[in-house]
């Protein structure tokens, strides 16, 4: 029989269309590109809350970032962005990666105009879009969300809280797979800074 035709080419890298739902690209990634470990950690990483690590800052709840508390007439919007996310993953886990980045983009449009730009809810919802789009091999827009991602985190939740760390993990990661080393190194290095800051701070166990 006639060898196997040729599989389709990946998708362009650092596409300049931030808002393409890039059909050709989706038909490359189920044509069998990977998707990284580290996408999947992220969209794991992200969708759940890990309220005893949250604990570790000893905030009262009026203070607590990470507080989804809503005004009552904001509340169904809260929950439909809590919808969105339950969405996101579902069709990540079913490989529908368009349509997963089309729900991402919907659901940070709608977590930004809810609970502000400046939020963790915000800074959530941009992981998950950068999180597709490096999927895409849109590199330099991954970039772009993850260093946003990272700045509403840091000022917001600190340095040293487990969802700052984890964005930055997630730009290590990235760099790795554009071929970055010195940034890779540099971010891997702020990473176990990070970590072993954290590790002195920790309560010995009981």
């Amino acid at each position: 029989p006639p060898p196997p035709p040729p599989p389709p080419p990946p998708p362009p890298r650092g596409s300049s269309d931030a808002g393409a739902r890039a059909p050709a690209a989706a038909a490359g990634l189920e044509a069998g590109a990977a998707v990284t470990p580290a996408a999947v950690e992220s969209l794991r990483r992200f969708g759940r809350k890990d309220k005893a690590r949250f604990s570790l800052w000893g905030k009262p709840k009026e203070q607590d970032p990470l507080d989804m508390t809503l005004p009552k007439h904001l509340e169904p919007a809260g929950q439909q962005v809590g919808m969105l996310g339950n969405k996101v993953r579902q069709l990540f886990a079913e490989s529908k990666y368009d349509e997963a980045l089309q729900a991402a983009m919907q659901r940070l449009d709608l977590a930004v105009a809810t609970y502000g730009e400046e939020h963790a809810m915000s800074a959530t919802c941009l992981n998950d879009v950068a999180t597709f789009q490096q999927v895409f091999g849109r590199f330099e827009q991954a970039e772009d969300l993850f260093q946003r991602a990272s700045k509403i985190q840091r000022k917001v939740l600190g340095d040293c809280h487990p969802h700052s760390i984890a964005t930055l993990q997630n730009l290590a990661a990235l760099y790795a797979a554009k071929g970055d080393a010195p940034k890779g190194e540099a971010m891997r290095m702020l990473v176990q800074a990070l970590q072993a800051s954290v590790a002195a701070e920790a309560p010995p166990p009981a």
